[in-house]
């Protein structure tokens, strides 16, 4: 990754200066264990080097040296010739006062210190990566465009049901919406690639802020054929006893089935990881699964059946934006207009039977 920083390879007047660099370079990255430059003379004693603090370009030349593994590499990737390169190593080892790379055949084996160096340096480059993204998402979609990014348990009717209120009274906003994985959203928000992400967990992030928008009823989905399909109520438990689909127990339904409906999730036939491919599965006459009544197309079909489950179970819903700044406007109003659809859903909907364990994502 290029940082655009108009910066010169070679060292600051102060540094120390190092004849035949290219020479010492090759030196100082095939001796194994070195951690101090070599003196100048043999006899004379090699005092300790005071390490000096590295600038953005040599950070640069180390990123994309422990990114690539050689030199040819992390010159291609920073547009330079491989001898510019090696300088520039040769100086980040002098001003370190260390080595940060033995040679191995074609290939440099990063030092101990080399990988610690580079734990921190990651924590960097992300954050501008972070700050690239958000500079092309203004120049290229404008302060105008809504950036959602939401479980895809909610991607086929939640959250199409939202926008179709907000863009009512916003006709010429654009958005730019997305599917993530519950554990995938936190780093959209954090990179600024989603302005709102919508989720069945409440995200613990101390850069985000998670606002409960709505609660919805777990409903059972069962092919028509199944022998469970003409119940007017489904035992969760009983339901373990047939070809059922599931979902791992470190998920968000995964935890409600076993914890809140005391199922066996391990008896499930197909374990998945989003109630919407759950529903899939049940189009195809592949099980009954358990999902949230919100990922239920609100058009009635032929090809499943939805029953009220014997407990009266249901999942959060939850809006998550930024914390270290104000929601955007756009944002805020979809906001409102998901909780309004919540409330309709909740309104038209059926009332389950008397609670039992209740639980919550």
């Amino acid at each position: 990754m290029g940082l655009n920083i108009a910066c010169s390879v070679k060292d600051k007047p102060n540094a120390p200066k190092l004849k035949n660099v290219g020479a010492f370079t090759n030196k100082v990255i095939s001796t194994r264990g070195l951690h101090h430059m070599p003196s100048h003379s043999p006899e004379a004693s090699t005092p300790a080097i005071r390490a000096r603090a590295l600038n953005m370009r040599q950070l640069e030349v180390f990123h994309a040296i422990m990114t690539t593994g050689t030199i040819s590499g992390a010159a291609l990737a920073l547009h330079v010739s491989q001898p510019a390169l090696s300088r520039a190593l040769a100086h980040c080892e002098a001003r370190l006062g260390y080595l940060l790379f033995e040679r191995q055949g074609r290939r440099l084996q990063p030092t101990p210190e080399a990988q610690r160096l580079h734990e921190e340096a990651r924590d960097l480059y992300r954050g501008l990566d972070r700050l690239n993204t958000l500079a092309q998402r203004i120049g290229q979609a404008g302060v105008d465009t809504l950036h959602l990014a939401c479980s895809a348990t909610f991607a086929n009717t939640l959250i199409p049901q939202a926008l179709q209120q907000l863009m009512r009274y916003s006709p010429q906003l654009r958005v730019d919406f997305r599917t993530a994985t519950y554990d995938e959203l936190p780093e959209y928000l954090l990179s600024g690639q989603a302005d709102v992400g919508v989720s069945l967990v409440e995200s613990n992030h101390p850069g985000l802020k998670s606002r409960l928008i709505g609660r919805q009823h777990l409903v059972c989905v069962l092919p028509p054929q199944h022998p469970l399909a003409d119940r007017a109520l489904v035992d969760p438990v009983e339901l373990c006893e047939t070809a059922w689909i599931g979902y791992p127990p470190d998920t968000p339904l995964g935890r409600l089935c076993a914890s809140a409906l005391t199922m066996d999730v391990s008896s499930a036939s197909i374990q998945v990881r989003s109630p919407a491919i759950a529903l899939s599965c049940v189009q195809t006459g592949l099980g009954a699964a358990i999902v949230d009544a919100s990922c239920i197309p609100p058009i009635p079909r032929d090809d499943i059946v939805v029953r009220p489950l014997t407990a009266d179970v249901y999942s959060d819903i939850w809006a998550i934006t930024s914390a270290r700044q104000p929601c955007a406007a756009a944002g805020q109003q979809f906001i409102d207009a998901l909780h309004a659809v919540l409330r309709q859903l909740s309104a038209s909907a059926p009332q389950p039977p008397a609670a039992r364990n209740p639980g919550t994502a």
